[in-house]
């Protein structure tokens, strides 16, 4: 798992408008150079921010994708979404 690369993905849509709006363009074509699992990009492509928290990706991070609806995350989508989520943490504190 490349937890740091998700992360990563998600601070530079923030930060860097050119990658934004080919992430917002075409997705696949987007993150097909980052260094990221198969899972991974199926995760991201279709949205599935609760496989991605409970893989290890920041919640906070993760949240950026919805200030631009990519990947077809909206906040409320991505609220649904996450609520869904098992907390890794949960699993490590028994």
């Amino acid at each position: 798992m490349s937890v740091y690369a998700v992360n990563k993905l998600c601070r530079d849509t923030l930060h860097d408008k050119a990658f934004r709006e080919a992430v917002k363009i075409d997705p696949a074509t987007a993150i097909a150079p980052l260094d990221l699992t198969d899972d991974e990009r199926k995760a991201l492509l279709t949205g599935d921010v609760a496989w991605l928290f409970e893989h290890g990706c920041h919640p906070f991070l993760l949240a950026y994708l919805t200030r631009w609806d990519l990947f077809g995350l909206t906040a409320p989508v991505y609220s649904e979404r996450i609520r869904k989520a098992r907390d890794p943490r949960d699993e490590t504190a028994a």
